[in-house]
């Protein structure tokens, strides 16, 4: 039985091919008259449509590939492809292998290309389908009048207006196409009777308090903003979610808060973070973007792939030492060979062995990462207490209202063997612009002295 979603779409395709069949009668009665100037109205619209930002193309980027994967799947595949960046060859001849269902994490050395590489996926810089739709996250709400609450209602909207656009453009191609019935339950999924409660639940998992989701978008901070585009990508959940460092904004509750509720995502989720915990917790495969330029799959989280890489890498070894060991010992029996005919011909045997063992591929000898040195010169050590705080109380406006206090009789001492974590929600780290002005005023004190 079809779903109620569905029943309706069908009533207004039928409705539609009414309305169609009428308009068709009258435009062949008017054949000669006002009716022949349709073809060329909608030529001129056609025109109109083709914006800039749809020719756009990137003079950065440069990529390319291979859609190996069914062009109604679910799965994306992408062989033989290749970015750069300014010239610079990032990713050279790989494969992008996106299972719908499974949660990736991107990992690989700084610089090495990964946001490039979703910006480009996000982009449709190689042939992604045009029924899997791509939200990255990569830039703050836009600053206006909406308050956060309906900042989100409005994307879900406008998301909702995009699925129904699709299935009706899908039912007057092919009524049976077998991706409408995931369209049909996405819109089910955003009852706009339910818009309210989510958004605002999203947003209390991010950390908002009621006050914050009433407040308007451009009387917030760029990290509060950012917030708001996340709960955004959440809500209208779609078919390839791209995340660059989610949890840069976030304090400790909403981490955890964005942690659990990306384990249920049942699409296809790809994130770049340097929390190996949050990998671990989130993922369920793991990409590695190699310095060899090459995207290498590993099943699990990060964890799992730290050790499945170092097991690998030492067999890789093994294979590699007992093939040259193997490659020696030929060459030696051939330089030995001298000019006797019979050891010759054993020679020359022995040569289209190595021949066919270079062209089948050699092991490659595992290459050592690149390591980076830190040295800390040594200082006189200051004695104790370097910095103290007694009985510090701060408000933004000098105001000692203790609604207005940030801090309250805050007692705190640092010396040189101290090691501090701060903790705490957005907005209450003042404390370290305010020990970072001590340490500027005891720098001053100190070269008084």
């Amino acid at each position: 039985m079809a779903s109620v979603s569905k029943q309706k779409r069908m009533a207004k395709k039928a409705a539609k091919n009414s309305s169609a069949t009428v308009t068709k009668a009258a435009a062949e009665s008017t054949i000669n008259g006002k009716g022949s100037t349709t073809k060329k109205e909608t030529n001129s619209t056609a025109a109109t449509d083709l914006s800039l930002d749809s020719l756009k193309i990137s003079n950065e980027r440069t990529a390319n590939g291979v859609l190996t994967s069914q062009t109604r799947a679910k799965d994306v595949k992408i062989e033989q492809y290749s970015l750069s960046f300014h010239g610079r060859v990032l990713i050279e001849n790989a494969t992008i292998e996106l299972n719908f269902g499974r949660r990736y994490g991107l990992v690989g050395h700084n610089g090495s290309g990964k946001s490039t590489f979703l910006a480009s996926l996000a982009a449709r810089e190689v042939p992604i389908p045009d029924h899997i739709d791509v939200y990255l996250l990569n830039q703050e709400a836009d600053p206006c009048d909406l308050n956060a609450i309906d900042y989100v209602i409005r994307a879900a909207k406008e998301e909702v207006a995009r699925l129904e656009k699709e299935v009706e453009d899908l039912l007057t191609e092919n009524d049976e196409d077998p991706s409408l019935e995931d369209l049909y339950d996405r819109i089910a999924a955003l009852d706009e009777s339910t818009f309210q409660a989510r958004a605002s639940g999203l947003l209390y998992g991010l950390g908002f308090s009621q006050d914050m989701m009433a407040k308007k978008t451009k009387d917030m901070s760029g990290g509060w903003r950012m917030r708001v585009a996340l709960a955004k990508a959440l809500f209208i959940r779609p078919t390839l979610l791209l995340l660059d460092e989610p949890t840069n904004h976030l304090d400790l509750e909403a981490c955890v808060w964005l942690e659990e509720y990306l384990k249920t995502y049942n699409r296809i989720l790809l994130l770049v973070s340097h929390s190996q915990d949050f990998l671990d917790n989130v993922c369920d495969q793991t990409i590695h973007l190699t310095e060899k330029k090459k995207l290498n799959y590993y099943g699990g989280g990060y964890s799992t792939f730290v050790k499945t890489k170092a097991e690998l890498e030492v067999n890789q070894m093994k294979a590699y030492n007992k093939q040259q060991d193997e490659i020696a010992h030929i060459k030696k029996f051939i330089a030995s060979a001298g000019t006797y005919a019979n050891l010759v011909r054993q020679a020359k045997s022995k040569q289209k062995i190595i021949d066919k063992m270079e062209a089948a591929g050699l092991v490659e000898k595992v290459e050592a990462p690149s390591t980076f040195k830190f040295k800390f010169s040594d200082v006189e050590k200051l004695p104790p207490p370097v910095l103290q705080f007694d009985q510090v109380s701060f408000s933004y406006n000098g105001s000692t209202n203790p609604k207005d206090l940030l801090y309250k009789d805050l007692d705190l001492a640092v010396d040189m063997d101290s090691r501090i974590a701060l903790v705490g929600p957005n907005g209450t780290y003042l404390l370290i612009m305010l020990l970072f002005e001590c340490l500027i005023e005891l720098f001053f004190y100190c070269r008084r002295r």
